[in-house]
């Protein structure tokens, strides 16, 4: 995610309600209402496997067909669960039919997700796209998906930048709006909640995804890119000596003592795209601390304190922090924007328009070339531009996808033209899916992907044509696309979901309850 993030679904990750979790009268299952005042993680509407095993279970204890029954209910269900959510009955169809007022996040987050799988897939089949266009010879640097804006649809690092503002956005959401109500007591504890379920919320997931790469690892399914680009496992001595060195790194990147900044990313060898997750993880806590800090703030003191932190995040060459608390100050002049109103529609038709040239600034800022920037016309000129603490190479394309991501988020949090594509029902799946598409499409390129690629490579290099290599490329990416896709569905509604069920529980059992007064 590269990262997904995120986050969230890299979280992007989003909060649930406790009350909704596990007050609704529904044995302690998540409600299957959708709250216009929260932004929640739709939960697949799935039958209770175990529920059903105890009610077939006394039943079938002295009966000679209770193992088959109970086999074939296995089965059952287990077939179930490979059927995509879109093709079978989902409770998100219910509830999508009133969007919450922030959908367009969950759209915009879910065709990042998308992206950067594009990202992945094509700088490996053609890495020359990785340089910006005019950067070298014609014939590295002329092709019509190099051009700036075109670009857009493989540049995954920018993306990243976008899922990082989304989480600071969507993490702040219920507390500024609890803040803006002074429920200061129900404040307190949302952000407590937050704070001890996040890094389950997070880690979960990972630690499951890592796990299944880790055999991967060890069944010898991995394959090296032609280029070397791509971070995978080495094979490791016996299944135990492989299995404590995935607990060792799955420690690491969850550890929240361990420092982690944006200048030296740490690539988890079991997924090195999973680098975005402790980044993830960092940024929702700096979140969380600075809503505390700012709680009993007066509203036009808490804009101006956000906005010096934004602000000086990015001075001090923090770019993630200020993406992060982009999100917060985003929020919250989403919060004061609702209570203005633009009732002349010329007028809004004229800020539609500028909002649009904006966002297509952002868009080229969001297209940074990974390679030879500084001979990359356009991109020359913003290289010069940069401020000296990020003039190293890396930070200096950082720093512009991050203003390019602040830019982008900013004019689609005024603009209705802008959100109306993210809100559609294509991309509020892929918001669904975004979170376990990011997760699991790197062990799916490493394996499945490169079992495509590396003939098609000894093809090329035996003198095949571009029109041959370039329909096997077409059909690679149709396959890996379908797969990532079922995988990341079967994964959202198992996996994540579960787990955000998983972590309300255990808060639940753990969580002190105030005694009410006689």
């Amino acid at each position: 995610m590269e990262h997904s993030g995120a986050l969230s679904r890299v979280d992007v990750l989003e909060e649930y309600d406790m009350k909704q979790l596990h007050d609704n009268g529904n044995g302690g299952r998540p409600s299957r209402k959708s709250s216009p005042n929260c932004t929640l993680l739709p939960i697949l509407e799935a039958e209770d496997l175990d529920g059903e095993i105890k009610i077939f279970y006394p039943r079938l204890y002295f009966s000679s067909r209770g193992p088959l029954i109970i086999t074939r209910t296995f089965v059952v269900a287990f077939l179930t669960t490979l059927i995509p959510s879109f093709l079978g009955r989902s409770p998100d169809r219910a509830a999508s039919k009133k969007l919450h007022p922030t959908a367009y996040l969950d759209g915009l987050r879910g065709v990042a997700a998308f992206i950067v799988f594009i990202h992945h897939f094509i700088i490996d089949w053609y890495p020359m796209l990785c340089r910006g266009y005019a950067s070298s010879e014609p014939g590295h640097s002329r092709y019509f998906l190099q051009l700036p804006l075109i670009r857009v649809v493989y540049s995954g690092r920018g993306m990243v930048s976008v899922f990082f503002v989304i989480s600071g956005y969507v993490l702040s959401y219920k507390a500024i709006r609890l803040m803006r109500a002074r429920q200061y007591s129900i404040l307190l504890d949302s952000l407590a909640s937050s704070i001890f379920r996040r890094g389950m919320r997070l880690f979960i997931p990972i630690a499951v995804s890592t796990f299944i790469s880790m055999l991967f690892c060890r069944w010898g399914w991995y394959s090296k890119d032609p280029m070397g680009r791509n971070t995978i496992p080495s094979r490791r001595g016996d299944f135990w000596y492989q299995f404590k060195d995935w607990c060792g790194h799955v420690i690491r990147i969850s550890n929240p003592l361990v420092d982690v900044n944006g200048r030296d990313l740490y690539a988890p060898p079991y997924d090195g795209h999973l680098w975005t997750i402790p980044i993830e993880y960092r940024g929702s806590i700096i979140v969380f601390l600075t809503l505390l800090c700012v709680a009993k703030l007066r509203p036009w003191l808490r804009l101006y304190v956000l906005a010096g932190m934004v602000f000086y995040s990015i001075w001090d060459s923090h770019w993630e922090v200020f993406l992060f608390l982009s999100g917060t100050l985003f929020c919250d002049i989403h919060f004061l924007a609702s209570t203005l109103s633009f009732r002349d529609p010329h007028r809004q038709i004229v800020k539609e328009a500028v909002l649009i040239i904006i966002s297509l600034f952002a868009v080229h800022l969001l297209c940074f070339p990974d390679e030879q920037s500084i001979t990359t016309p356009g991109y020359r000129t913003m290289i010069s531009l940069t401020p000296r603490y990020s003039s190293d190479q890396g930070l200096t394309q950082r720093f512009w996808i991050a203003i390019g991501a602040f830019i982008l988020v900013g004019a689609m949090n005024f603009s209705t033209m802008l959100q109306r594509p993210f809100t559609t029902p294509l991309a509020q799946y892929l918001g669904r899916i975004s979170f376990a598409l990011y997760v699991v499409h790197g062990p799916i390129l490493y394996t499945l992907g490169m079992q495509m690629l590396m003939p098609a490579v000894r093809e090329w290099n035996g003198g095949v044509g571009w029109a041959n290599y370039g329909l096997r490329a077409l059909g690679a990416w149709v396959v890996n696309l379908a797969v990532c896709v079922l995988v990341a569905d079967v994964f959202w509604r198992e996996v994540d979901a579960r787990s955000v069920v998983f972590t309300g529980w255990v808060a639940q059992k753990c969580w002190d309850r105030e005694k009410t007064r006689g």
